[in-house]
């Protein structure tokens, strides 16, 4: 099946804009196969950064208990998680751009349980 513009368009704009994106796609082309893959994928991406976001907070907690270096590993940490989320995001752009259905590991798992 053929993938048209409206599409790709609405696909890219699920996944550009996050939560708000993925809403508006899901409301306004909810019978776009298409799109509505890219909307749960990006619903999922979402909550994964708020439970990455989560888990790396505790975490930031009790490292940062250590005298010296806690505070420059948590940094380092926080970099980590936010290179992740770009490069994450910026491969989402161009899948959605390229018109392919992309599944990445837990993302997709979590969108398709989102999805039912």
């Amino acid at each position: 099946m053929e993938i048209s513009e409206e599409e790709k368009i609405w696909g890219f704009i699920a996944w550009v804009a996050s939560i708000i994106g993925a809403i508006l796609a899901l409301v306004l082309k909810p019978n776009l196969k298409y799109v509505k893959h890219w909307a749960y994928l990006s619903l999922a991406f979402f909550i994964l950064i708020l439970l990455g976001w989560v888990f790396l907070s505790i975490v930031e907690l009790i490292i940062g208990l250590i005298p010296f270096i806690g505070k420059q590993i948590t940094n380092i940490l926080n970099l980590l998680f936010i290179a992740v989320i770009i490069i994450i995001w910026i491969i989402g752009i161009v899948k959605s751009l390229s018109k392919v259905y992309w599944k990445p590991i837990i993302i997709y798992d979590l969108a398709k349980y989102f999805e039912r």
